[in-house]
């Protein structure tokens, strides 16, 4: 069994200290499920970014790489042509399987991004370039592309995506 740390052991103690303050309280089976729930959902790890998106570099790193400025990133992501990743207000970060050997933009990358604009969470749609797709003969929409791959099936997938996508949102 493992030892509690210092802020888990705080916890116990703000929890204790808080039943001891409290006059009544309305404790039973139910409240203990959901406290309990609860206190697993918080205190679950949280996949990383590169658990969700595949390996990532940050901003400075794609500067560098394809020697274009900040502005010009900046501005790629927003028109759909390089996918960028952000958790809350945390710094951006650049899937790398969306870059070639020689550190361009890969080829057909902003056909299919453009197709998924209308999914505005950019972990979702990073998640999907990475996962296997029938209709990509079993291969991830990135490993189509890095293997120059007929853009078009790419983007019908996409296209379905998002036609998905928008059924589900204007229900």
């Amino acid at each position: 069994m493992r030892h509690l740390s210092t802020d888990e052991e705080r916890l116990l103690v703000a929890v204790r200290q808080r039943l001891l303050k409290a006059k009544k309280t309305h404790v039973n089976d139910a409240v203990i499920d959901e406290v309990t729930r609860l206190v697993s959902a918080l205190t679950a790890p949280r996949p990383s970014v590169v658990d969700q998106v595949g390996p990532v570099c940050s901003t400075a790193d794609l500067v560098d790489l394809m020697g274009v400025s900040r502005q010009a990133i900046n501005k790629a992501v927003k028109e759909f042509r390089i996918l960028g990743v952000r958790r809350g207000r945390g710094s951006w970060m650049y899937p790398t399987w969306q870059l070639t050997s020689d550190y361009q933009i890969l080829d057909g990358l902003p056909d299919v991004l453009g197709r998924l604009e209308c999914i505005d969470d950019s972990f979702a749609v990073g998640k999907w370039f990475i996962t296997a797709h029938r209709d990509l003969q079993g291969m991830s929409p990135a490993a189509w592309l890095r293997e120059e791959r007929d853009v078009s099936q790419a983007v019908r997938v996409a296209e379905n995506l998002a036609r998905h996508h928008r059924t589900r949102t204007d229900a």
